[in-house]
């Protein structure tokens, strides 16, 4: 059987998803039955979890300061999971940073800065240690009507995971799930070379601009970053993609991070963590727990961790 060489896109969760694979040991029928069938599952992971319209996840912040809300295994062990990132990194991931980003994100599509006085008040809900779970009923409880939470941080690499597993388990062995910047791989033992990623300068107003290619055979990749023009510190002039937990945008000095792991849900959290923390706090960090990753600098340096500089060229 000839070697199989396919790719299968579509949008989801903001972005673009994409499945790509050289395969020489599933039927092209299957593996198209296979791509609907991850395609379909990362749709119902956004559905879920989505905090933009109605859904089982956004159930939660319309009971906020009500009643609590009684979730299925699935959304309470995504949100014990955050709050047990929120506890290891100090709050520097809080999912409670929603109390900012719904009124952030609204000010966005009406063309407009949100104040300063709506910043400040609505930073005041966010606190992770506020968000009460409850194993027993797996029920989720916020005390405040105005606070709210989101997994903006956490679900894309869930919804990359998750596809990944329909895939692997259906019989790939050749391919890549790409959940815009949030990846995972996983190659044959035959396979002729490790696949190759370009990482995205952050300076560049190009996606097509890179800082480098990484290599990768197993695991994850994620990358995450504010692009803006170098040496611009205006804060409402670059396009802030990261959301500080208190303030709506990141304010400090990581542009960029790339971040490997075993998955993608992993990396992606931790390619978030390190844009809301300095140079300084940000190595130490990936140091301390032995992460593999990059980060560039607003002065446009771009730095390893020690676990990434023992595995240079992975």
């Amino acid at each position: 059987m000839k070697t199989t060489q396919k790719e299968h896109r579509f949008e989801a969760m903001g972005g673009v998803f994409q499945f790509f694979t050289y395969d020489h040991e599933i039927e092209s029928s299957k593996l198209q039955n296979l791509f609907r069938d991850a395609e379909l599952e990362v749709h119902r992971v956004e559905a879920k979890l989505t905090d933009f319209k109605e859904s089982p996840f956004q159930l939660i912040n319309e009971n906020a300061g009500l009643r609590k809300t009684y979730v299925d295994e699935e959304l309470f062990s995504l949100i014990k999971k955050s709050l047990e990132i929120s506890r290891e990194t100090n709050g520097v991931f809080d999912i409670s940073y929603a109390s900012v980003g719904h009124l952030w994100r609204e000010a966005k599509k009406l063309g407009k800065n949100l104040s300063f006085f709506d910043r400040v008040n609505a930073s005041r809900f966010v606190n992770y240690k506020n968000i009460s779970i409850n194993e027993n009923d797996l029920s989720v409880y916020l005390p405040h009507k105005e606070m709210k939470i989101g997994l903006g941080g956490i679900g894309k690499g869930y919804a990359v995971d998750r596809a990944y597993d329909i895939l692997i388990n259906g019989g790939l062995k050749n391919f890549y799930v790409n959940g815009s910047g949030d990846i995972r791989v996983h190659s044959s033992e035959n396979a002729p070379r490790k696949w190759r990623f370009g990482v995205r300068n952050p300076f560049s107003k190009s996606s097509e601009n890179k800082i480098g290619v990484v290599q990768l055979s197993t695991g994850s990749i994620s990358s995450s970053g504010n692009y803006v023009e170098k040496n611009r510190s205006d804060n409402n002039k670059s396009d802030h993609h990261i959301i500080d937990p208190k303030f709506g945008f990141s304010r400090n000095q990581v542009v960029a991070s790339t971040i490997f792991s075993d998955d993608a849900m992993t990396s992606d959290v931790y390619a978030t963590v390190v844009m809301n923390m300095d140079k300084k706090n940000a190595l130490k960090f990936l140091d301390e727990k032995n992460i593999a990753g990059a980060i560039v600098t607003k002065e446009g340096q771009c730095v390893l961790s020690a676990r990434a500089l023992n595995n240079f060229g992975i």
